[in-house]
């Protein structure tokens, strides 16, 4: 995909899907704000992307913070003086501290709800305004399979990441006009490093387990120009897993 010119926003960046994204985005020619709220990681990331021959900075923040959205979204201005894209892949569902909806914390189900759906909600809110002044931009929110077919212990992520979908296609509905598309891709598991993987193959169709390749390449395809007349739509890479009727969940 060519994306010279382009200047990009990940969220999330020091994470799995996030640094893939960002390192992704880069290698197609945009120029990537690489945001996280873990700083030295993110600049990890920027670093490795600079020095494969990219461009890229990396801004510490914190998604549950909307003074912390709009300082990254403001700096990013200063700095580029436009935004063409924004890929929210920071969340995460506090799968250490899983509950039933009976047995979860007031506090767990809080922050899985800050930083998977206001996040995104917050971080979307503070680049529309540059890009509609543009007249252009591309929004790729990233939810989960776990939206459409729930899993036991994760309700609050579950109706985080519904959340999101919701909102993206909403939001679709209301920049379209401004030549901004807004989409949302739904990974099924792609494993944490030293997560145990073995099970996976047998609960999709595929027979395979996911890469964050298999989610940043279609980020990639979604915020370039091969992609514009598509809005609004959620598309979900599992390699089958929500169709059911195979495997375990």
């Amino acid at each position: 995909m060519n994306l010279e010119s382009k200047v990009a926003i990940v969220t999330g960046a020091a994470g799995c899907i996030g640094s893939t994204t960002a390192k992704r985005l880069a290698s197609d020619g945009a120029a990537v704000v690489v945001c996280d709220v873990n700083l030295e990681l993110a600049q990890n990331v920027a670093d490795a992307i600079i020095a494969d021959g990219g461009r890229a900075t990396a801004i510490e923040t914190d998604v549950t913070s909307t003074e912390s959205i709009d300082a990254m979204v403001a700096q990013t201005i200063d700095q580029h003086g436009r935004i063409d894209i924004l890929v929210t892949a920071a969340g995460g569902s506090a799968r250490e501290r899983a509950s039933t909806v009976h047995g979860s914390s007031v506090e767990v189900i809080k922050q899985v709800l800050d930083v998977n759906l206001r996040g995104a909600i917050f971080c979307c809110r503070a680049v529309v305004g540059q890009m509609i002044a543009q007249e252009a931009g591309k929004i790729v929110n990233v939810a989960s399979i776990v939206a459409l077919q729930g899993s036991p212990g994760h309700a609050d992520y579950a109706a985080a990441k519904a959340g999101v979908i919701a909102f993206s296609k909403t939001l679709a509905l209301e920049v379209a006009p401004h030549n901004i598309n807004v989409n949302c891709v739904s990974p099924g598991l792609v494993p944490r490093p030293g997560t145990r993987v073995d099970h996976i193959p047998a609960t999709n169709y595929l027979g395979r387990v996911a890469t964050p390749d298999t989610v940043s390449n279609l980020v990639a395809f979604l915020v370039s120009d091969e992609a514009d007349f598509v809005v609004g739509q959620n598309y979900v890479v599992d390699g089958g897993r929500s169709l059911g009727l195979k495997g375990r969940r």
